[in-house]
């Protein structure tokens, strides 16, 4: 059965390679290549990069080896997206763009209670990182401003929510924001329609963080929102692609929006969970300059790319090396624009050694 299996497998394989001399002009990419050659050899990716789908249609009157490799597609389809879901994965940072790195990291540790956890300048792209969090990188979600040289203002859009905090007393923090100077744009109080405290302040560069009263959690950084055009898109791509679960949704028919939580884990209040938000009857937002992504932890760049491929993302970094760190990292993005970069788990182990 496992020659018989093999020898489909190189027929396939052959079928793709006429295929492409006849069809030489559908724009096939060296990774995209190296990630289909990738299953076929070793039985672990799909077919689904441009081009790829269209040459394995059967045709009128196609042999028995063209129907098989058609009918193979849908067989390998589900099993990458069911690999997402038992992938080694877990959210390890928010990348977003500042103009003062030195104050945003001050109004962080003094008013959020953030540690810096590390600094990297890359004088070769002209910019900066620092690593801010709740704990360790390899253990925590943790933010990475990234100061680019001599641009010390950005647009952060109208697609960008917020980042929540789970704190143990909302009006504590609130008050020592005001004592550094800090803007808040919403005093602490019960939100509507419920009865958690919560509170909203924003950061030097505008970026807004909602304060939520909690007891102690393990991860204090517990979410990031942002809206979407299509609620219900939106959820079936984030848990087919990225291996998410839907924790919980609640519409909110009198402000006129539904939420929803996706995230790795069962207990919503223990993890860092992505929030999107649909606003009744909005179906496209702003993405400005400031916020660039999330970051994904995967144990293969290369099988995560099918993966989004196969639920209809987009690739705009083939699966690879950075140029500098040497970093295995895949980049798409989701049905409305939000990038998101998957990054190799042992690749980020050596870095942060």
């Amino acid at each position: 059965m496992v020659r018989i299996y093999s020898i489909i497998r190189i027929k396939i394989f052959l079928l793709f390679c006429l295929r492409l001399f006849e069809n030489y002009h559908f724009g096939l990419g060296l990774e995209s290549f190296k990630t289909w050659t990738y299953w076929v050899f070793a039985g672990t990716q799909s077919f689904s990069f441009p081009g790829v789908q269209r040459l394995l249609q059967p045709k009128a009157g196609s042999s028995n080896i063209e129907k098989a490799a058609a009918a193979q597609t849908m067989t390998i389809k589900d099993s990458v997206v069911e690999w997402a879901k038992s992938d080694n994965r877990r959210l390890l940072h928010v990348v977003y763009r500042v103009g003062d790195l030195d104050k945003t990291i001050k109004f962080y540790t003094e008013c959020l209670g953030m540690k810096l956890l590390r600094k990297r300048d890359i004088p070769e792209e002209k910019y900066t990182n620092a690593f801010l969090g709740y704990g360790p990188e390899d253990s925590h979600f943790v933010v990475e401003l990234t100061y680019n040289y001599g641009v010390d203002k950005y647009d952060i859009g109208t697609g960008f929510g917020h980042f929540g905090i789970a704190v143990e007393d909302v009006q504590k923090v609130v008050d020592i924001v005001k004592a550094k100077g800090g803007k808040v744009s919403r005093e602490p109080g019960p939100v509507k329609g419920g009865k958690s405290i919560i509170a909203f302040v924003e950061d030097p560069d505008g970026y807004k963080f909602e304060l939520i009263q909690r007891g102690p959690t393990p991860e204090p950084f517990c979410q990031v929102m942002l809206r979407v055009g299509d609620l219900e898109r939106a959820v079936t791509f984030y848990e087919k692609a990225f291996g998410m679960k839907l924790l919980r949704m609640r519409d909110n028919p009198e402000q006129k929006y539904t939420l929803a939580m996706v995230g790795y884990g069962e207990e919503e209040q223990k993890i860092t969970v992505l929030e999107l938000t649909y606003n009744y009857g909005v179906t496209e937002y702003t993405k400005g300059n400031g916020y660039a992504q999330i970051a994904v932890g995967t144990d293969d760049v290369y099988k995560t790319a099918a993966a989004v491929r196969e639920a209809g993302g987009t690739i705009v970094r083939e699966p690879g090396p950075l140029p500098i760190l040497n970093t295995k990292i895949a980049a798409c993005l989701d049905p409305d624009g939000w990038k998101s970069v998957f990054v190799d788990n042992v690749d980020l182990a050596k870095e942060l050694e």
